[in-house]
């Protein structure tokens, strides 16, 4: 019950954050990349190859955690694994230092109990899938995904 309250706020969240700076954002983006139709396929249909496009755009972009809540309705509604491992990945990159390239595992301990749960919901959630991703963060962590 709390994980979901928990998704909910964080979801509430990024769509106001979405909205505040929409238009800083699209000033910023190339315009030849169909984004938005990469977000109304990820919605509408779950669509995992719009899913990955949409991440490769923002991997290396300033606005890299804008997809967390596609990231959150893959894992969710999708049951996608590695959607499991980017919530994972965008939650410990909200603590790094902006610019930071690759995301340090150490952070979870940084983690307060509410997004420690967080995390490990999905992470397990993912190794369930048989993702490798998620099975090498719980392995690294020294936690079971059992």
């Amino acid at each position: 019950m709390k994980i979901k309250h928990v998704t909910k706020i964080i979801a509430i969240f990024l769509f106001s954050l979405h909205i505040c700076c929409s238009k800083e954002k699209d000033q910023n983006k190339p315009k030849d990349i169909p984004i938005e139709k990469y977000k109304k396929e990820i919605l509408m249909n779950g669509n995992i190859d719009a899913y990955k496009q949409l991440t490769l755009y923002y991997l290396n972009s300033p606005f890299h955690n804008e997809t967390l809540p596609y990231s959150i309705l893959m894992a969710d509604k999708y049951n996608n694994g590695d959607a499991c491992h980017e919530i994972f990945v965008q939650i410990i990159g909200l603590k790094q230092a902006p610019g930071t390239q690759h995301y340090d595992l150490s952070i979870f301990n940084k983690l307060n109990k509410g997004e420690k749960e967080y995390v490990l919901f999905y992470l397990k959630k993912g190794a369930k899938l048989k993702d490798i991703g998620c099975i090498v963060a719980l392995r690294d962590l020294g936690i079971s995904d059992k």
